[in-house]
């Protein structure tokens, strides 16, 4: 039986009622808001959040960034696979996986989540430990457990910082390269960044 007051799992709002509670959720206490409470907060038992959003990555697409870029769930499967790359390359990686993601996505896309994250402390928070945390964290803990907070938030800087050249300010150079050109041009730094020694 359906508890009372919880939406049943064919209602047709469910769906909107858990992107609302989550957005919510996000904003209030980070990435790492409780999908338990998400479901409280919806009115839904805990088992339908996980029926329409099988992780936590597509919850956070569709609820934080979506709302600012209608960007696809292919971005949280493209994060799936920054948490397993290995060492070797592991640069040239990141700013592969980057690139081909945004380059498919739209620069509209890109710098639509960059202004949401600037202008709205709702919004920034949440993006900020989805990127560093959820992403970027898992893969600087595993190859290099020395500051992997820091070095999370250092390849960060590099990425954002070749997105808004290459989406945003449309730097003619940086735009006409290819992934890989920016792969092999960028990649060497960020691989410090993740492996190298840190002052």
């Amino acid at each position: 039986m359906t508890p009372r007051g919880r939406r049943p799992a064919g209602s047709p709002d469910a769906r909107a009622a858990i992107l609302v509670a989550a957005r919510a959720a996000f904003a209030r206490e980070g990435y790492r808001a409780s999908l338990r409470g998400v479901a409280r907060d919806a009115g839904v038992d805990p088992a339908l959040v996980h029926h329409y959003f099988p992780d936590r990555e597509q919850l956070f697409v569709e609820a934080v960034i979506s709302t600012a870029a209608g960007a696809p769930v292919a971005l949280a499967q493209r994060a799936a696979l920054v948490r397993t790359l290995p060492a070797q390359g592991v640069g040239a990686a990141l700013v592969r996986l980057f690139v081909s993601l945004w380059d498919e996505m739209g620069a509209d896309r890109f710098m639509a989540v960059v202004r949401a994250a600037l202008e709205n402390e709702l919004i920034i928070n949440p993006v900020r430990d989805f990127v560093v945390t959820a992403v970027l964290g898992p893969l600087t803990r595993r190859l290099s457990p020395d500051r992997p907070a820091l070095r999370a938030q250092l390849v960060a800087t590099q990425l954002i910082g070749l997105g808004i050249a290459r989406w945003g300010a449309r730097m003619g150079e940086i735009a006409a390269l290819d992934a890989e050109g920016l792969a092999a041009l960028v990649g060497p730094s960020i691989e410090r960044y993740v492996l190298g020694d840190l002052p």
